[in-house]
C-alpha cells in the first residue's frame, strides 16, 4: 500500500472518530431525502462559490488589469509616435520624402546591407522580397526607412528559414 493511500485512511479514520463529524453524520442521516438533496446542492453552490472566489475572480482581475496597461501603453506610444517629429530626425524625413519610393528604397537598402530579391512596383506602393537576410538588419533597416523618408510597411510577411537568425521577407512599402 502507498504512502498516499496510508495517510488518506488515517485521515479518513480521524474524521470519522471526530465527535463533531459523527453528529453532523447523524444529523444529516436524520434528514429527508428532500432535506438531504438540498443540503448536498448548498454543498456544491459552495464549491462553485469557493472556485469561483479563489482561482476565476484573481484571473478576471488579472485580465482587466493587463487590459488597462496595454491600453495605456497603446496610448503612450501613439503619443510618441505623434510626436517623434519633432525631435531627431525630423530635417532628413523632408529631404528623402522627396525621392521616388524605389529610389528611395533600393539607396536606403544598399546603406543597410540588404540585398533585395526582387521588387515590383504596384501603383502608390512598392512590394518588395528579401531572402536570407539578417532579422534585425532588416527590421532595423525597415524602421530607419519610416524614420528618415516616411516609407511605411503597410503589409509583411515574415518565415525564418533553416539557419538561425536568417528570414525571408515579403512586404509592401508605401509612402
Amino acid at each position: 500500500m502507498s504512502q498516499v493511500q496510508q495517510l488518506r485512511e488515517q485521515l479518513t479514520q480521524q474524521l470519522q472518530q471526530s465527535t463533531l463529524w459523527q453528529s453532523g453524520s447523524q444529523w444529516y442521516q436524520a434528514l429527508p431525502a428532500r432535506d438531504r438533496l438540498v443540503v448536498r446542492m448548498l454543498g456544491w453552490l459552495c464549491v462553485v462559490a469557493l472556485v469561483f472566489v479563489v482561482i476565476y475572480a484573481p484571473l478576471m482581475k488579472a485580465q482587466k488589469s493587463a487590459t488597462l496597461r496595454l491600453q495605456k501603453n497603446v496610448a503612450m506610444y501613439n503619443d510618441l509616435a505623434e510626436n517623434a517629429g519633432r525631435f531627431g530626425g525630423a530635417g532628413s524625413t523632408t529631404a528623402n520624402a522627396d525621392a521616388p519610393l524605389l529610389a528611395s528604397v533600393t539607396q536606403q537598402a544598399r546603406q543597410a546591407g540588404i540585398a533585395l530579391s526582387r521588387y515590383e512596383q504596384d501603383g502608390k506602393s512598392l512590394r518588395i522580397w528579401v531572402d536570407r537576410a539578417s532579422f534585425d538588419d532588416a527590421i532595423t533597416w525597415l524602421e530607419a526607412m519610416q524614420a528618415s523618408s516616411g516609407v511605411v510597411v503597410s503589409q509583411i510577411n515574415i518565415d525564418r528559414t533553416d539557419r538561425p537568425g536568417l528570414v525571408d521577407i515579403r512586404a509592401t512599402l508605401s509612402r
